[in-house]
């Protein structure tokens, strides 16, 4: 009897040890869903699977829902199971199992399955009666909701419920020539999409919807055409007769051209060749080409007449031209104004304008005839109205004078982390091997001819060589990267509103080089900003010490240069200018951990925002896992492959929502210490360790126990599968400050 009730209390005993230290053990969580045609799986250490008999149906049939659960795990669970059903489908109450139950009105099944432990199966099969089709919105889902330990997982399996299609017609020309283009078209009613093969009766087949198809040859040809859906087929004939009689046809380019202006006459025409055509443009002229060209020199309605001849007779075709003139148009311009002073400007023309266009001379342009408008700086202004109507524009212009007012210049402005305006301070660090250059003079860079057509950025790199010759240097070569690099650091500034060298997502320019593909040495970056002009941005870099050594760097070989123009943005023109040596070697990404801060103390329940940056792209298989250090062992707890901007990575995790592979992690308040792994079958470069402490939540409904422990080992994963979606940029991010950055060769313009 003492034997018997001794092995009750080891029994006890073993069931205690088992609630104390078992507790800590992952618990089942879903890793991945698929939802598809005929088909939606929820996969974990519970897997639950929903097969259709087949994924599309038509009112009246019956379709088979197999419903299948999995228990990989270690123990045995009831989970809860609840089915959505889509208006229209009716299950047969007649087959239900056991643990089933049924709300007719909502259209939902709950079902609560014993799952018994490693690898125990629970599956039914029940039938669902198609009852409705919705004809403009025949596919429906079948949605599964997995809940189990607090945790939820959806997925859905689609359902095509429609009726077979029918034709009613084909549509064509009674009656086509040879070699003249016309559209078969199928009319159809029933459930879509519709998909359409054409038999054209002279061996070729077209899968494609109401299809543009030429005869070459004569004859009657007895077309059909397959109208399919997921259901079912229609088929329709129709006959089309073919012709060798010639058919005029023909379209204009421009039906409502102006004087001078070229138009194309599309010969669209057909008949057994060979053919021969006469055009007469309705203003004496003609022409024997089978698609010409012509242009009017006088305004009026002009009646085009084509006429097509063959062995088999002759077709003729009209078609009226309206041709006409561009408006008459003036505009009123004050001579003078103030700056900082709103204006007004007036066009005015004849009754056929029906747009006025203005640019006024400072980049701006406006709409209407009549506008008002105001400058921000001195000088001489050309203000250029375009009026259009129906057959073309009249540009007009007058010379305006600035001058000194109530002036509000477009000053270089450094936004501070709060977006409050904060004094312009130059960046000047400055490499030392870049002597400094010497100015006897103030330097002075004059306007030049440019090439027509060509952009302010074409033209930064012009005036940049220009001053480089004056210093006796030799040009420099235009590297698509490097503008590449340039162009997308000047619309970062101007699009989160700031200035300076570092970019909003934590790049260096170092790193932007790296990013854009440039393999050789970097030599410097040259921003500036509130200059209107090329030409002027690149005189304040040679007359600013810290950017004529970049400048008039002699061991630069290579440039790129960028060109932003935003009015929404503090001060509007921005410019960039990247600088390279392509006989030095590049610099080495660096994996540079941005956030969160060493040793930061975090609630269990807080969300924690991982940052870092990366200069390269990632190649196939690269990926980067942050891993959760503990006593226990390093657990990989998120995968991220896509950069959040640029070259910033983030990810926002909460300790007490931590997984790792399938497993959740049983994380309790304590010290750990987090790393970063970049890593592709090994680990290609890491970062420090840095320390983290979780401290408990006091609002939680359910606190975590004040107890010492660490991250349990869950079953080994060594490529975790969930992927923790990126944290999106807020709408004006600030640069987060680089942690060790590399030494940079920068410059901006002070205030």
């Amino acid at each position: 009897m003492m034997r018997r009730w001794r092995w009750v209390f080891l029994l006890l005993v073993g069931v205690l040890l088992l609630a104390l230290f078992g507790a800590g053990q992952p618990t089942a969580v879903y890793s991945q869903t698929v939802s598809g045609e005929g088909e939606a799986h929820i996969y974990g250490n519970l897997q639950l699977d929903l097969l259709l008999s087949a994924p599309a149906g038509q009112p009246g049939d019956t379709v088979d829902l197999t419903i299948t659960l999995t228990n990989y795990g270690q123990s045995t669970i009831s989970p809860a199971i609840a089915l959505q059903l889509p208006p229209g489908v009716r299950p047969d109450t007649r087959l239900f199992p056991a643990g089933l139950s049924l709300n007719i009105q909502a259209g939902t099944l709950d079902w609560l399955p014993v799952a018994l432990a490693n690898g125990g199966v629970n599956s039914f099969t029940l039938p669902l009666r198609l009852e409705t089709a919705d004809i403009n919105q025949p596919t429906k889902e079948i949605r599964a909701t997995l809940r189990h330990n607090e945790l939820e997982e959806t997925a859905a399996a689609a359902i095509w419920i429609g009726v077979p299609p029918q034709v009613s017609s084909v549509t064509s020309p009674p009656q086509v020539a040879v070699g003249q283009p016309f559209q078969l078209r199928a009319v159809a009613a029933g459930s879509g999409p519709f998909t359409q093969v054409w038999f054209l009766g002279d061996g070729r087949r077209v899968e494609t919807n109401d299809p543009v198809v030429l005869f070459s040859a004569a004859g009657i040809y007895d077309v059909r055409v397959e109208v399919s859906n997921s259901v079912g087929t229609a088929v329709q004939q129709h006959t089309i007769s073919v012709v060798p009689h010639p058919a005029a046809q023909f379209a204009v380019s421009d039906a409502t051209a102006s004087v001078g202006q070229t138009i194309t006459f599309i010969n669209q025409s057909g008949g057994a060749g060979p053919l021969t055509y006469s055009w007469n443009f309705g203003d004496g002229n003609a022409s024997a080409e089978a698609t010409p060209n012509h242009t009017y020199a006088s305004p009026g309605t002009y009646m085009v007449h084509l006429t097509v001849q063959n062995a088999f007779g002759q077709s003729e075709a009209y078609w009226p031209v309206t041709v006409g003139l561009p408006p008459t148009a003036d505009l009123i311009v004050p001579e003078r104004v103030k700056a900082g002073e709103t204006f007004q400007v007036q066009g005015f023309g004849d009754a056929s304008i029906t747009r006025f266009e203005w640019s006024m001379g400072d980049g701006q342009s406006l709409q209407g005839p009549q506008v008002t408008h105001s400058y921000n700086r001195t000088g001489e202004m050309y203000v250029t109205l375009v009026a259009s109507n129906e057959f073309g524009s009249t540009q007009i212009g007058r010379w305006l004078t600035v001058d000194p007012g109530t002036l509000r210049l477009y000053l270089p402005l450094i936004l501070n982390l709060l977006g409050q305006g904060a004094e312009a301070v130059p960046e000047t660090a400055v490499n030392p091997d870049l002597p400094d250059v010497a100015l006897d003079e103030l330097f002075i860079l004059r306007p030049m001819a440019v090439p027509p057509g060509s952009t302010p950025a074409e033209q930064l790199l012009l005036y940049i060589n220009e001053a480089r010759r004056q210093f006796e240097l030799a040009p420099l070569n235009l590297v698509p990267q490097l503008s590449a690099a340039a162009q997308e650091h000047t619309i970062d500034m101007a699009r989160f509103a700031y200035t300076g060298h570092t970019g909003a997502d934590g790049s260096t320019p170092a790193e932007r080089l790296l990013q854009f593909g440039y393999g050789a040495g970097y030599a410097g970056e040259a921003t500036a900003w509130g200059f209107e002009y090329p030409h002027q941005a690149v005189e304040f870099w040679v007359n600013s010490p810290a950017h004529r050594r970049i400048i008039l760097n002699a061991n630069a070989t290579d440039v790129g240069v960028g060109y932003s123009l935003d009015f929404n943005a503090p001060s509007v023109w921005y410019w960039t200018a990247e600088f390279g040596n392509q006989f030095a070697a590049a610099d080495a990404p660096i994996l540079r951990v941005q956030e969160p801060a060493a040793d930061l103390e975090a609630m269990v329940t807080s969300l924690v925002t991982f940052g870092w940056n990366w200069p390269t792209p990632l190649a196939d298989g690269e990926r980067f896992v942050l891993y959760l250090q503990t006593n226990r062992g390093d657990f990989p707890v998120a995968t991220v492959t896509e950069p959040t901007l640029g070259t910033r990575y983030s990810v926002q995790l909460a300790a007490n929502e931590l997984t790792s592979g399938n497993a959740r992690l049983q994380v309790n308040p304590g010290h750990y210490s987090w790393q970063l792994r970049l890593e592709n079958g090994g680990t290609l470069t890491q970062s420090e360790p840095r320390p983290i402490t979780f401290t408990i939540d006091p609002d939680a409904p359910t606190p975590t126990p004040t107890v010492t422990t660490t991250a349990v080992s869950p079953t080994p994963s060594p490529e975790p599968t969930a992927t923790p979606t990126a944290v999106p940029p807020q709408s004006t991010p600030r640069p987060p400050t680089p942690t060790l950055p590399p030494p940079l060769v920068t410059a901006t313009p002070n205030g």
